[in-house]
């Protein structure tokens, strides 16, 4: 990689990761995970989207993603595009709320952007979160204000399409004038999306996955905690 290494932050999973007494309760945020998915896809239907299609779906972001191309495919007008992408985020937003009080920053995250920033890398933030949510995530003391350590950000609320399409990266390559960079995330939304803009991608696998999982994802590199990033950044980038 030629100049300062680019380095590109996914937060949920990633920097910021739901508590261990939220592990516990589990079922409940994947039901009401569940619930919120069915609200979105109300939302779509309701808007036209054939809802043969779009209910064998179990992914938000692909809901997202299918229910705008859709309407863009069938020559929807801006006005009702913009109209349907807001009532499918509001029910984004309420799992996004949801998850986030239950979150904590990862350990180790202050010092290991610390270290990558007296490195020379330029960091920046890439995620499916909104603004909203990043911004008070990212300033909040309780998450070591950790966004002081990025100088851009990329959130769901700047593009149309989310992860795992690559548009959020491309906005953020676009924007630096950049084509290498390596993306640090937790899901195959991630990995599918880096690869899909031409970068490298490291799993930290928070999820975590299994083998045959971690084998599909076809990793550039793996780590378990986020203290181990500096030292595998260099054999990554060479």
């Amino acid at each position: 990689m030629p100049g300062k290494p680019l380095l590109l932050f996914d937060m949920d999973g990633t920097l910021i990761i739901p508590k261990v007494e939220a592990f516990n309760d589990k079922a409940s945020i994947d039901i009401m995970g569940l619930q919120s998915r069915q609200q979105m896809k109300r939302v779509a239907v309701s808007y036209g989207i054939p809802q043969g299609k779009i209910d064998p779906i179990n992914r938000m972001a692909i809901v997202w993603n299918y229910a705008r191309r859709y309407a863009e495919t069938q020559g929807y007008s801006d006005e009702k595009i913009t109209s349907m992408m807001a009532g499918i985020n509001e029910f984004f937003g309420r799992q996004e709320e949801l998850e986030h009080s239950l979150s904590v920053l990862l350990p180790s995250t202050i010092e290991t952007l610390e270290a990558l920033k007296s490195r020379y890398c330029i960091l920046g933030i890439v995620t499916t979160a909104s603004r909203k949510g990043f911004e008070r995530i990212s300033r909040s003391v309780e998450f070591g204000c950790f966004g002081r350590y990025f100088t851009h950000s990329i959130t769901r609320d700047d593009c149309n399409y989310i992860k795992p399409d690559p548009e959020p990266i491309n906005r953020m390559l676009q924007h630096l004038g950049r084509s290498d960079f390596l993306y640090i995330g937790d899901s195959d939304h991630d990995a599918e999306a880096a690869k899909a803009a031409g970068g490298r991608f490291i799993l930290i696998n928070t999820r975590p996955y299994d083998e045959e999982m971690i084998r599909k994802i076809q990793p550039d590199g793996v780590i378990n905690k986020l203290s181990e990033l500096p030292d595998l950044i260099p054999r990554i980038s060479n």
